[in-house]
């Protein structure tokens, strides 16, 4: 268990503002918006993560930012995303290598290949249906770091995830059959 130091403590404050930006991005509508607040996340979580030590998390989130980025770039222009989508994969797992610490840095890798796919794709359903995936990776991660923030933010994402898959797609859909 880490330290409660003042490092620690602003690690994880900064961590909050992240799962803020990551839970309001979960219930837009629009593809432009869940991938702004994705960023403004990434950015802020590479931050916590380089504090609190995990070097995986932080290099893979920091390299996430630009991915998404590029990704926001192509769909609004109308262009393909397959050939960074396995670009940046390959990114990610050698970002992995790189920085690994041990088993625990595979799930990072696969939370982010998950949703670096899912940002690649314009879908908002498709988006939150692969966080379900992806989400359960980095609360493993988290809780062997020890980062409060990333177990909140986990389970805060998780919870807004379902929710925003209840209301936006199932609820929605069968509004629709009727």
């Amino acid at each position: 268990m880490p330290e409660f130091d003042n490092v620690y403590m602003i690690a994880q404050l900064i961590g909050v503002f992240g799962t803020v930006a990551v839970m309001v991005g979960m219930q837009q509508k629009k593809y432009n918006r869940i991938v702004f607040c994705k960023i403004i996340n990434e950015f802020m979580a590479s931050i916590h993560y380089f504090l609190i030590g995990g070097y995986t998390g932080m290099v893979i989130n920091f390299a996430s930012c630009l991915t998404n980025g590029v990704y926001w770039y192509r769909i609004t222009k109308g262009k393909s995303t397959l050939i960074f989508q396995i670009l940046f994969g390959a990114l990610f797992v050698t970002l992995g290598a790189l920085s690994w610490q041990g088993p625990i840095s595979t799930f990072v890798i696969l939370a982010k290949l998950i949703s670096s796919v899912s940002l690649g794709i314009k879908t908002p359903r498709t988006i939150r249906f692969l966080n379900l995936i992806s989400n359960p990776c980095w609360l493993v991660y988290n809780l062997y770091m020890g980062s409060v923030a990333g177990i909140i933010t986990d389970s805060l994402v998780l919870a807004s995830t379902i929710i925003a898959v209840v209301r936006l797609d199932i609820l929605k859909q069968k509004e629709i059959a009727k």
